[in-house]
């Protein structure tokens, strides 16, 4: 107890000196005005804070404009970390839960699996689960979505432990930023619905209808301001998405291959999420990494920071590799290790000023594509029955 809180301090005094933050703030200052200044957390006055603590003025074109996406009931649940005055220390604070919720992200994600690693893989998974760019922009940003990513791994083992309004309450508390689990959450909702567990839905709405209640008491009419806001947000010309990737490819038709590209996926998760549904539990779960992977190219805008969630189909993939390929699957999960860090570090440290943009946006491809590849690459392996003695001879 003691060592955890040495390094808990230590960790907050190295937060200090982190520049970014402002995933976080924008939810800090709107519930911190909302609570002592009385102002619309959905207003302009929003977003004009956060530019002022982030970019020291105004934002400039390219940058973040901080607008507030977040349901109100949900942002209820950024109000005690609200009462700090300070900024900085109510970031560093918060980015150290988010550092807690990666190791726990890191960890979890390993025990889905099943996966009887030796303890050297352990680390180095959850090294690589720590240090690799996207959860290092996660924290750069302190971005909620490293919570968001334990809070689905979190769902996954209390439905596979049959914990049902566990699940529920966890669904409840994840249910925004639907850019980045949407698709996931949607299969869980169609999941639960087929195998018609009611206590699921039963802890989600409970919540939900608790957090509802709570927010009309403080806020009666944040209905309307929120959809606006979200509307205005998603006018706004940052982050990443399909379309302008593929028009940066090939700018005379790749709007059209975007389209042909975004259907063609929806098209694939149509059919995994048909067979998952009322599928085994490992055909579920490789079809819930799946939803996680192809969720940054469904064409919505979203940003490098989301892609952190990917931990968890990666421990999939990592994990199915070294077991079907016993002899030399050693060899090659470090392999894999090794590109998915490097690679991106690489792209990142050497490439983003001489090619900008183009960089970027390879940058950002990277990890979904790739792990979308990795999954059917391994999906045999993955979604069917228990090995045969066979396959174990096979070894």
């Amino acid at each position: 107890m003691i060592l955890f809180l040495i390094i808990s301090t230590a960790l907050v005094f190295a937060n200090l000196t982190l520049s970014g933050g402002g995933d976080f703030y924008v939810q800090w200052v709107a519930s911190r005005g909302f609570v002592f200044d009385k102002i619309d957390p959905y207003s302009g006055e929003v977003p004009a804070r956060v530019q002022q603590l982030v970019y020291d003025g105004p934002a400039k074109a390219g940058d973040e404009p901080f607008i507030l996406d977040t349901p109100f009931h949900i942002l209820l649940l950024y109000f005690p970390i609200s009462l700090l005055s300070d900024p900085q220390l109510a970031r560093a604070i918060f980015t150290l839960f988010l550092e807690l919720a990666l190791f726990a992200l890191a960890i979890l994600s390993l025990y889905l699996t099943d996966w009887e690693s030796p303890r050297f893989f352990s680390v180095l998974f959850v090294l690589f689960a720590i240090f690799n760019f996207y959860s290092f922009q996660a924290i750069y940003e302190a971005s909620p979505v490293l919570l968001l990513g334990f809070l689905y791994a979190a769902i996954l083992f209390a439905l596979r432990n049959e914990m049902d309004e566990l699940a529920g309450v966890l669904i409840a508390v994840s249910f925004y930023y639907w850019e980045v689990g949407g698709p996931f959450l949607f299969l869980v909702a169609l999941r639960t619905y087929d195998e018609k567990r009611n206590r699921v839905f039963a802890g989600f709405f409970m919540l939900s209808l608790i957090l509802f209640i709570l927010s009309f008491l403080a806020y009666p009419n944040w209905i309307i301001p929120f959809l606006r806001a979200a509307f205005n947000n998603l006018r706004v010309d940052f982050g990443f998405n399909v379309h302008s990737i593929f028009v940066h490819f090939w700018p005379s038709q790749g709007g059209t291959i975007a389209w042909i590209f975004i259907a063609a996926l929806v098209v694939i998760l149509g059919f995994e999420w048909t067979s998952a549904r009322s599928g085994e539990d490992r055909r579920f779960y490789w079809a819930a990494c799946l939803s996680l992977a192809a969720a940054p190219l469904l064409g919505f805008r979203t940003e490098m920071e989301h892609l952190s969630v990917l931990i968890i189909p990666l421990a999939l993939i990592f994990s199915i590799v070294y077991e079907r390929w016993r002899k030399f699957g050693s060899i090659l999960t470090i392999l894999l290790v090794l590109v998915v860090f490097i690679l991106p570090w690489t792209i990142y440290l050497v490439m983003l000023d001489n090619f900008g943009i183009i960089a970027k946006d390879i940058l950002f491809l990277f990890n979904p594509v790739c792990t979308i590849i990795g999954l059917y690459w391994i999906r045999w392996w993955a979604i069917r029955p228990p090995r045969v003695w066979s396959d174990l001879a096979n070894r």
